[in-house]
């Protein structure tokens, strides 16, 4: 099979513990792109959080972020898709959130918001780059369709009661999935980075059966499966493994580059 478009998660997949894309992995992903293969980054993270990483890369072309809600051409500094969630909806998670004393992010024009500044803004910060502006009480803030929003919880049992409670509550609503350990993050209904994939795929008249996805979490899995070669990393959960074609090594281990080098036959 030749395969045309590489799609790549960043944090715990083609970026290893210290936030860095290795040197192995740049010049496998060069190699790549001269062999005619689209390198297209899936990322939870904000266009801004991303971009770092996109200009290290030289990408031109799209970038999905958050999750799949937001699709920019980077060459042309245009978006190209767009899906909000719903502001009555947005709004009454987040005075859910605030009753239940969760600390919780929104992302509006690709800006992130929160209430306070504190030790889980510096967590976020820590783990995304991304700066944030607090601006009080959220519920009271909000004013416009935000592209994501996202609960910050470092209690893993109240984190995934959390989980269950927000998915089974809002389900065909809003989309409820989990990337860090401690993240809940809340997309519009619909949103995926596999149905990014799909609008990708059909924009650039790439079949899905030649397209590769590698990812870690559970925020990756519709695009694993969705994709002609689906590819979990040695690190992600039992559930997602299951659910790829394939498993890579380690992130830290130079797990992304040593795949690719195999399935391309790179020497």
């Amino acid at each position: 099979m030749k395969y045309r478009m590489l799609v790549l998660d960043l944090d715990d997949t083609l970026l290893n513990k210290d936030l860095e894309i290795s040197e192995r992995t740049v010049k496998t992903l060069d190699r790549l792109e001269e062999m005619g293969v689209k390198i297209v980054i899936a990322t939870g993270r904000m266009f801004s959080s991303a971009l770092p990483y996109i200009r290290q890369l030289d990408i031109k072309g799209p970038v999905i972020n958050y999750n799949g809600a937001y699709i920019k051409e980077v060459g042309e500094n245009r978006l190209i898709y767009h899906q909000p969630i719903p502001l009555d909806i947005a709004k009454e998670i987040i005075q859910e959130a605030e009753e239940a004393d969760l600390y919780i992010n929104i992302y509006i024009d690709d800006k992130l918001y929160v209430s306070e500044s504190n030790e889980k803004s510096d967590l976020y910060y820590i783990t995304t780059g991304a700066q944030s502006e607090p601006v009080g009480k959220l519920s009271d803030f909000i004013y416009k369709d935000p592209t994501k929003m996202l609960i910050i919880e470092g209690n893993r049992e109240k984190m995934l009661e959390y989980l269950s409670y927000f998915k089974d509550k809002y389900r065909g609503i809003v989309e409820v999935t989990q990337s860090k350990d401690y993240f809940i993050e809340f997309m519009a209904s619909g949103v995926s980075k596999g149905r990014a994939i799909e609008f990708l795929a059909e924009s650039l008249n790439i079949p899905l059966e030649e397209v590769i996805a590698i990812g870690d979490n559970w925020n990756d899995l519709e695009m694993i499966q969705t994709a002609g070669l689906g590819i979990a990393m040695g690190n992600a959960p039992a559930g997602v493994k299951e659910a790829a074609d394939m498993v890579a090594g380690n992130h830290d281990e130079e797990g992304v580059s040593k795949i690719l080098e195999e399935i391309f036959s790179l020497t």
